[in-house]
């Protein structure tokens, strides 16, 4: 079906969706990567063993905590300068590509260089971690287009897209266990190959917003100041979530990080959900987030998120005592314990994360970073005394406790500088119920 573009934007017409929309088709397009991670889950399970699958999340962990670190916040900061219009935001595009490539380089030869240490005498999992080096320069890339996509609020296109490759990696992951060739090696190139289709997939898309034309708002494109203050938050977010499995083989073995691996693919579901809000409330605010209707926007989307994590972790814990071991396998029975704690810290943290989001699109990052910086801080303390004796459970724990603490720190600082009050980010109310009702029946009706 052939796309109605704005002239002034070079934009799909059909991006151009409300509020609840956006949500709706980011948190589908966020979905199907987990999902089908969850999917994928059982099959390197299964096929690799918990050793084997303690050595696939080993050799990944280098490279995506590099990419995560060393892109120093620009693709944000260009979906920021996007969203709001800014002059030079096309121009800004090319130099974004430029400057992701040499961190990218300066990234991969870290990876290369970490591989000896971080593999603690594994030479399988120092092979995995030089193969992911050399895609870290590509997954760079990717980041581009990403958003892009993001500054516009593609998130349909986007959505559209994650499932199409999504549904694809599942497959081919499925073909090599059923033909017994599915070894730590082929997941990893399976794993992190996939995602960099995005960019070449959406790459008309950039080229079509590089030759549109719109009315420049005043704000001017400054992608190192913006992403700077950025990114001390971010490299804080990293430690938060990455440093665990980073150092889970020196402090403990691999046995431990594939039970680990195991709990956070399933634990971390519902944090999709605020995964993509934050996406969605990072963009719309940073259009225009000053009005008062827009605070309480963000207020009533937190606490939206916040019950919906908590039901989906409900739900996920519940069912574990018996899916772990039927899918998995008995010998991953011990991280039904591990993920019932992470999946309480998704569902602590799912209000302050939606905060954070605001924090950022109201040109407050650096608020966002202290958090984030105290949360890790404590998030490292725990995990330094407690992963040498309690492998994976330490591991859950700290993070429990730093994702806890660095999202309660991001409502702290909207209540200090923006007014907003706490009590706002917290429970439900029955408008929150109608809004959801409304918007259901919306898209119901469209579709019919």
């Amino acid at each position: 079906m052939r796309q109605r573009l704005d002239r002034s934007t070079g934009t799909d017409i059909a991006q151009k969706e409300s509020h609840g929309s956006r949500i709706f088709y980011a948190v589908a397009g966020s979905a199907m990567t987990p999902l089908m991670s969850l999917a994928t889950a059982p099959i390197l399970a299964q096929s690799l063993g918990v050793v084997g699958r303690g050595e696939l999340a080993a050799g990944m962990a280098p490279m995506l905590f590099a990419v995560a670190v060393g892109a120093l916040g620009i693709p944000e900061a260009l979906t920021y300068f996007i969203a709001r219009q800014a002059r030079g935001a096309r121009r800004a595009v090319r130099r974004a590509f430029w400057i992701l490539t040499l961190l990218g380089i300066a990234a991969a030869a870290l990876v290369t260089l970490s591989a000896s240490l971080l593999a603690d005498g594994n030479a399988e999992i120092r092979q995995l971690i030089l193969v992911t080096a050399a895609l870290t320069v590509p997954t760079f890339w990717a980041s581009v287009p990403n958003s892009v996509l993001a500054g516009n609020h593609a998130w349909k296109q986007s959505a559209l897209i994650d499932f199409g490759l999504s549904a694809l990696r599942l497959l081919v992951l499925a073909v090599m266990a059923a033909a017994n060739t599915l070894t730590p090696l082929a997941a990893t190139i399976a794993m992190l190959g996939f995602p960099l289709l995005k960019g070449l997939v959406t790459l008309p898309y950039l080229i079509r917003y590089r030759r549109g034309s719109r009315n420049a708002t005043a704000a001017r494109v400054r992608l190192f100041n913006y992403g700077s203050r950025l990114w001390v938050g971010s490299l804080a977010g990293v430690v938060l979530l990455r440093l665990d499995q980073l150092l889970m083989v020196p402090f403990a073995n691999a046995a431990q990080l594939g039970l680990y691996s195991v709990a956070v693919s399933l634990g971390e579901i519902p944090a999709l959900l605020s995964s993509a809000v934050r996406n969605v409330v990072f963009s719309s605010d940073a259009e225009s987030s000053h009005q008062h209707e827009h605070q309480q926007r963000l207020q009533q989307t937190a606490r939206l998120t916040s019950a919906a994590s908590a039901l989906a972790s409900l739900g996920i814990g519940v069912s574990l005592p018996w899916a772990i071991p039927l899918f998995f396998g008995e010998t991953f029975g011990a991280a039904v314990a591990v993920c019932w704690v992470i999946l309480a810290g998704v569902a602590l943290g799912s209000a302050g994360s939606v905060a954070g989001a605001g924090l950022s699109a109201r040109g407050r990052p650096g608020l966002r970073s202290c958090g984030m910086v105290i949360g890790a801080l404590l998030n490292t303390a725990i995990l330094m005394v407690t992963v040498p004796t309690m492998g994976a459970m330490g591991a859950a724990l700290a993070t429990l406790v730093g994702s806890a603490v660095a999202g309660t720190m991001n409502i702290v600082w909207l209540r200090t500088h923006f007014g907003m009050t706490m009590r706002g980010f917290y429970g439900l109310r029955r408008h929150d119920l109608q809004l959801v009702h409304t918007t259901i029946s919306k898209m119901t009706d469209r579709k019919k």
